[in-house]
C-alpha cells in the first residue's frame, strides 16, 4: 500500500519509519549516557540536531517516557531520568516472577511460537522477551505478556555489546551459554512444551541478571 501525502515527512520518509528511527537514536543516546541523567534537552534542539520536524521527536519521546527513561515537562523540555543498571535488572526480575507464577486472566493464547519473531532481536535479552511474552500469553496471562513485550526494545538495546559496555557490563561474558539456553527455549516452544520452555527462560533470566556482576568498569555517572 502506498502512503498518502499526509503520511510522508518533508524528506519523503514514512512518518512511522522516521519516528522509529528518531526513537532508536534517542534511546541509544540515553542508554549510552550521551545524555546525562538529569540533563535537560529542549524539543526544538533535539529536532534540529536530528534534522527532523518536532512531530517524530515528540512521538518518540512519548515512548521513552512510558519506559521511564525521560520526563517531558511543558516549558522546560525533556529531562533525562535518573535510571540505573539496577532498574534495568529489576525489569528482568519482574519478568522472572511472572514466569514462575503467571497470573491467569484469560483463555490461553492458542497460536504456536513462530521463530520468525526472533529475527528482529539483537541479543539474548530480546529473545527472552519474545519467548517470555509468548509463554505468558499461552498460559492465559495476556496482560503480563503485553507488559513484557513492551520492554523488549529497551532490554534488547541495553544488552547489546557497546551499550552494555558503556554501562560497565561485558555482554560477551558467558554468551555461548546464554545462546544455548535460548536455543533450548526455542526448541521447547516449537514443541509447545510449556514447562520446558519456562525452565529455560528462568535459566536465561538468571544469567542475564547476573551479568552486571561478571565484569564492571568505571563509567560516568
Amino acid at each position: 500500500m502506498r502512503a498518502g501525502a499526509g503520511d510522508l515527512d518533508p524528506h519523503g520518509l514514512r512518518r512511522s519509519l522516521l519516528r522509529d528511527a528518531v526513537f532508536l537514536r534517542l534511546l541509544d543516546n540515553v542508554l549510552r549516557g550521551e545524555y546525562r541523567r538529569g540533563q535537560r534537552l529542549r524539543l526544538d534542539t533535539l529536532a534540529s540536531d536530528m534534522r527532523v520536524s518536532r512531530t517524530p521527536v515528540r512521538e518518540a519521546l512519548v515512548t521513552l517516557e512510558s519506559l521511564q527513561l525521560v520526563t517531558v515537562q511543558r516549558y522546560v523540555g525533556v529531562v533525562i531520568s535518573h535510571w540505573s543498571v539496577d532498574q534495568m535488572i529489576e525489569r528482568l526480575r519482574i519478568a522472572q516472577a511472572l514466569l514462575v507464577d503467571p497470573p491467569s486472566t484469560s483463555v490461553g493464547y492458542q497460536d504456536r511460537f513462530d521463530k520468525a519473531w526472533l529475527r528482529e532481536c539483537w541479543t539474548e535479552a530480546g529473545a527472552f522477551v519474545e519467548l517470555g511474552a509468548w509463554y505468558l500469553r499461552r498460559r492465559g496471562s495476556s496482560v503480563s505478556g503485553d507488559w513484557l513485550l513492551s520492554q523488549r526494545i529497551v532490554l534488547d538495546m541495553f544488552f547489546t555489546d557497546d551499550v552494555a559496555l558503556a554501562n560497565g557490563i561485558d555482554a560477551v561474558v558467558d554468551r555461548r551459554r546464554r545462546v544455548e539456553i535460548v536455543e533450548r527455549a526455542v526448541d521447547a516452544a516449537d514443541r509447545d512444551a510449556l514447562d520446558e520452555c519456562a525452565a529455560a527462560l528462568l535459566d536465561l533470566s538468571t544469567a542475564l541478571i547476573a551479568l552486571p556482576d561478571r565484569f564492571r568498569v568505571v563509567v560516568p555517572a
